[in-house]
């Protein structure tokens, strides 16, 4: 069975060892305009999920956050 939709949203549950995402699509524009999205719900391991997120950020061409340095106030004050 294929599906195919637009990815309107996603949410998470942290389930220890896995965690599981929750994929939310419309297939047209009625759909989301009634707020009836299609939910699609798979079973990741951490590492699957990390693995998920590197590829994801490396065909969009995005790159990864960098830590920032805390500034002297947040340093003095914790």
């Amino acid at each position: 069975m294929d599906m195919h939709g637009a990815l309107v949203g996603w949410t998470y549950q942290d389930l220890g060892s896995r965690i599981m995402l929750n994929l939310e699509s419309v297939a047209s524009t009625d759909a989301a305009r009634d707020h009836q999205p299609d939910i699609l719900r798979i079973l990741l391991t951490k590492q699957q999920a990390a693995l998920l997120g590197n590829f994801l950020g490396d065909v969009s061409g995005a790159t990864p956050p960098t830590a920032r340095e805390r500034g002297w106030l947040k340093r003095l004050f914790g």
